[in-house]
């Protein structure tokens, strides 16, 4: 992150949750064309459209994890003013946030999108470049931490519905942890990690050795490795990684891997670029899960399920 954005995000950690606005009343955020567009989410529950804003967690990331303190109110409308964006809003007290995210928590009609991919000043989409992904050991730590959640919710959903000897796969599997999770909490199932980074390979075979666990460096985009599963496990359609074209192109390629009566699991540290809904009924896939949340807070975040009849 720049240093302008940087700053920008610390501002509004410390001064968008403490705004004071009238219930009930008409706001207005205004965001800039660039980098910033990208932490600003719909919430969609019971036929509305909530407006929100990721915000700095207490570590100083904007994380995957979303609190009612970023919720800002019902979307009224949006229009775009030379280069900053208008975001019009129905304010809503602490409480009606916090009733909110509870609904959504409850309800099975609930989604989160973040309709904007990660840009520059001139509109241009953004990925992190290759060498982002070889400082290993301090980027290990850091993906480890911020996907804690996702680990033990992925664990709690497969063991309910997974039967002995299921393969499953993580084709871009990073550090390695997350797939050795799986393989440590479901020791009948086959495990397989691969990704593209030699380094990241390297490192998830020093670390994590289980006997239903095989890590290879493979590319996820070619056909030619495309061993069917019962389970895939794709974190990496998501901004910053990948372009918005290229990451629904990979979801239609690799949605073909997954045997009949399988499941695809959807999210990420950064948001999903996917449409997953429409893309979903395209593909014949059935969409079971949306959103997720930390039993031990009322954050949120993006969870998708899809399974094959």
């Amino acid at each position: 992150m720049q240093p302008e954005h940087a700053r920008h995000e610390r501002w509004l950690a410390r001064h968008l949750p403490s705004r004071a606005h009238t219930p009930g009343g008409v706001a207005t955020l205004e965001e800039p064309v660039g980098h910033g567009l990208n932490n600003l989410f719909i919430l969609r529950l019971q036929n509305l459209e909530y407006l929100g804003r990721k915000l700095l967690d207490e570590q100083g990331q904007l994380g995957s994890r979303l609190t009612p303190a970023m919720l800002l109110g019902p979307l009224l409308r949006t229009r775009q003013c030379g280069n900053r964006l208008q975001m019009h809003y129905r304010t809503l007290s602490t409480d009606e946030k916090h009733q909110v995210f509870a609904q959504a928590r409850r309800s099975n009609d609930t989604s989160i999108h973040f309709p904007f991919p990660v840009v520059d000043e001139q509109g241009q989409e953004l990925v992190a470049p290759a060498s982002f992904w070889n400082d290993t050991p301090q980027l290990a730590r850091r993906l480890d931490a911020q996907e804690r959640h996702f680990r033990e919710h992925c664990l709690a959903t497969l063991k309910k519905r997974l039967a002995p000897g299921a393969v499953i796969h993580d084709p871009a599997c990073s550090t390695g942890t997350f797939i050795a999770t799986l393989a440590q909490g479901l020791p009948d199932a086959q495990c397989l990690g691969s990704d593209v980074s030699p380094a990241m390979i390297a490192h998830a075979r020093m670390h994590q050795r289980l006997p239903n666990l095989k890590f290879d460096i493979a590319d996820a985009t070619d056909s030619a490795a495309a061993d069917s599963c019962d389970v895939l496990i794709l974190r990496f359609l998501n901004a910053e990684v990948m372009l918005r074209q290229q990451a629904t192109r990979l979801l239609q390629a690799l949605s073909r891997r997954v045997r009949r009566a399988g499941v695809i699991i959807v999210f990420g540290h950064t948001p999903v670029l996917v449409a997953i809904e429409p893309e979903a009924k395209r593909l014949g896939l059935k969409v079971t899960g949306t959103i997720a949340a930390c039993p031990d807070t009322q954050a949120l975040f993006q969870f998708f399920i899809l399974e094959r009849d």
